[in-house]
Parts: C-alpha cells; sequence; structure tokens
C-alpha cells in the first residue's frame, strides 16, 4: 500500500518545491527595482495636483485653455489672480513650449497655443472654486463678463469669458 502512494506524494512535494523556487526567484527579480517611497506632504515639497489626487483617489481631469503667446500675463492676471487657481508644474508629458498650467481641484489645466497630447475641445471648460459668490462679485467688479447658469437647481455654475473670448464655467465647491 505505501508502495502506491509514495510516487504521487513525490511528485505533490516535487511540484510544490518548483513552485517555491519560481515564487521566491521572482520576488529576488523584482528587488533590484527601488521601492517607491511615500513622503508627507510639507514645506519643502512642491505642489503636484496628480500626488494629491493619488492620496485622495480620485482621477485627474486635463482641460486645455486656448491662448496667443501675447495673452498669457493678462489669462495669468484672471486665473491666478481673480480666480485664486494655483499654478503648478507641467506634468510629466512631453515639454509643452509655452503657456502655463495651474490646478483646480482635480482638475489640471494647461494654458498654451499648442498643446503636447490630445484635448476635448469642444466641451466647456469646467472646474470648482470655492467661495464662487464671492468669486463672481470679484469679476463683476472687475468688469467681466459674467452669468448664472441656473438649469440644474443644485449646482451653483457661472459662465465666465476669459481675457482670450473662452467660455468657461465655474463650479460653486
Amino acid at each position: 500500500m505505501t508502495d502506491l502512494l509514495l510516487p504521487p506524494i513525490v511528485v505533490l512535494v516535487a511540484f510544490f518545491g518548483f513552485f517555491r523556487f519560481m515564487r521566491n526567484r521572482a520576488a529576488e527579480e523584482g528587488e533590484d527595482k527601488p521601492k517607491k517611497v511615500r513622503k508627507r506632504r510639507g514645506p519643502d515639497m512642491a505642489f503636484s495636483a496628480g500626488r494629491d489626487a493619488a492620496h485622495q483617489n480620485t482621477r485627474l481631469q486635463q482641460v486645455f485653455i486656448p491662448m496667443e503667446p501675447d495673452e498669457e500675463p493678462a489669462l495669468r492676471a484672471f486665473y491666478l489672480d481673480a480666480l485664486g487657481l494655483m499654478e503648478m508644474r507641467a506634468p510629466n508629458y512631453p515639454k509643452d513650449i509655452d503657456g502655463f498650467w495651474a490646478v483646480s481641484g482635480t482638475r489640471q489645466i494647461y494654458f498654451g497655443t499648442r498643446p503636447s497630447f490630445p484635448f476635448d475641445v469642444e466641451a466647456l471648460p469646467s472646474f470648482p472654486i470655492q467661495g464662487l459668490a464671492d468669486v463672481a462679485a470679484r469679476l463683476d467688479t472687475a468688469g467681466y463678463q459674467t452669468a448664472w447658469d441656473r438649469r440644474v437647481s443644485y449646482v451653483q455654475r457661472l459662465i465666465v469669458v476669459d481675457p482670450a473670448g473662452t467660455e468657461i464655467a465655474l463650479i460653486g465647491g
């Protein structure tokens, strides 16, 4: 009886040993790659919308706002100063030859003449803004063209025309 059980047991032990050998070998091959170390955000770290979105398990959305090269100062004043968006370094894409990047929530906004990757240029660029009523008052005072979109009763949505003539939507956040 033991003579009949011995060959299957040997085969199972050999299979189990081979399986462990292959698993350990795969683990050893991966040791050459350094493991990513998560750093906490501090004063010495530059702002990164991608990192912040990854920590929140959210998906980034990228928006393209077209501009002419001579419109950059006006657009910087409008988006960074008047709307309070934060300028960010360019994501890890091929280097764009002009323009600048800003961030609003999980939306990365590229302002430039020729993006290095495709955008949906037909969609109305929209992004969340904190304190939308105050921002609307500041924009009206500064002479920008604004209009409240009240088609959806539970969403605060302000339509604004920026200095380059692009219509955007600001969503109360």
